[in-house]
């Protein structure tokens, strides 16, 4: 898949074919998005066209309301690795920036959409809105793409049928309230964060549960608590005991941090990248009057773990 990061970099003859584009925001990628993103695909494979993703690489709060603008769900590189498992030919990723902003509804449509993505086929979701002050959807497309010859597909909500609407918001709410079943069910595969092992404290191996902690953290970091998971280590899926804290009973005033312990592993992961995929939620954080409660509730842990991942197969 072809990234491109600046308007300026998008050039009218490497889209000669034309384009199915779809435009958003995509934070978290989640069911909703994966339905833009097939039938953009569908498009763009039966009238032979470049599929292509518009997006931004900060959410445009960040510029415009920096005070009210929440945390992405994913980093820039995640959502690419996503768009690219997807099939995406090109990722559009700019930056929302004052030049970005100033571009009116019609301009985008015009100057980007048609006259350099030369979109065929543009699909976007009922909520997006685009161009200054946000004047763009999907009525002013259709009204553009009647003159400009392309068509428009708006794609509406998709509901869970337990959980109701589907939105990058609502798994946001999940996702800090620790509630990560809920996630995975908005999100169609479990929540993932990922980073490099960096040393700790090494307290987790002098008890019999080394763990990996975790350095520059990419994803937004659940509620503190212990879940139970996947580590994702080399492309092999590894069942994993995940702990989000700051350790009550020995640091209690420490930052927060991530680490998993990884069940039937037995090797050096320091400097490795790993990828962690949160399926249950077993406890919150407790603090233990004694080193033999810690470990008699650390075993407990791993055994559900073991329990919810190995047995259960969730995820």
């Amino acid at each position: 898949m072809r990234v491109i990061e600046t308007l300026d970099a998008v050039r009218p003859e490497d889209f000669s074919v034309g384009s199915s584009v779809a435009i958003g925001k995509f934070d978290g990628i989640h069911r909703g998005h994966q339905a833009i993103l097939a039938q953009m695909r569908a498009t763009a494979e039966s009238d032979g066209l470049q599929s292509v993703v518009f997006t931004f690489a900060n959410n445009p709060l960040s510029f415009l309301r920096p005070d009210v603008c929440p945390s992405p769900l994913m980093s820039c590189a995640q959502r690419i690795e996503a768009f690219a498992g997807a099939g995406v030919d090109v990722c559009v990723m700019v930056e929302f920036d004052a030049e970005v902003a100033s571009i009116t509804a019609e301009a985008f449509v015009r100057d980007v959409l048609v006259e350099r993505l030369r979109a065929k086929h543009v699909i976007l979701g009922a909520d997006f809105r685009f161009g200054h002050r946000g004047a763009g959807d999907g009525a002013l497309l259709r009204e553009m793409g009647e003159r400009l010859g392309f068509t428009v597909e708006v794609v509406e909500w998709v509901i869970d049928p337990d959980l109701g609407q589907v939105s990058s918001s609502r798994i946001r709410e999940a996702v800090q309230a620790g509630d990560v079943d809920s996630a995975r069910r908005m999100l169609g595969r479990p929540f993932a964060v990922r980073g490099e092992v960096v040393h700790g404290d090494a307290r987790g191996r002098e008890l019999g549960f080394p763990t990996a902690n975790l350095g520059g953290v990419e994803g937004l970091v659940p509620a503190d608590g212990v879940y139970a998971g996947w580590a994702v280590l080399d492309g092999v899926r590894r069942s994993a005991a995940i702990s989000i804290g700051n350790n009550p009973t020995f640091t209690p005033d420490e930052q927060s941090r991530v680490e998993a312990f990884l069940l039937d592993f037995d090797g050096d992961l320091y400097g490795r990248r790993i990828e962690l995929l949160f399926t249950h939620r077993l406890r919150g954080t407790e603090r233990f009057d004694s080193l033999e409660a810690l470990v008699e509730q650390m075993t407990r842990d791993v055994a559900e773990t073991r329990r919810v991942t190995l047995e259960g197969g969730a995820g």
